[in-house]
């Protein structure tokens, strides 16, 4: 392995579903790892990213306003 780049890996927390039991396992789909590359495979992948995030904040926002309409 003389010469070769170690990749650290990391596993961040998130995407649990509401009320999984703590320490619950991520399923193998759940979870995806992007190669490093080309800029290109890098940025496709931020797209990616970005999307996703806005998707769920319109999940959380939609949760929000059903919980405001219930409570008013």
């Amino acid at each position: 392995m003389e010469g070769s780049a170690r990749r650290q890996l990391l596993l961040l927390d998130g995407g649990r579903k509401a009320g999984a039991p703590p320490g619950s396992v991520l399923p193998r789909e759940a979870l995806r790892v992007i190669p490093g590359g080309s800029a290109g495979d890098v940025q496709a992948a931020i797209e990616e990213t970005v999307e996703a995030s806005r998707r769920v904040r319109r999940e959380i926002e939609e949760r929000i306003a059903r919980a405001l309409a219930e409570l008013f």
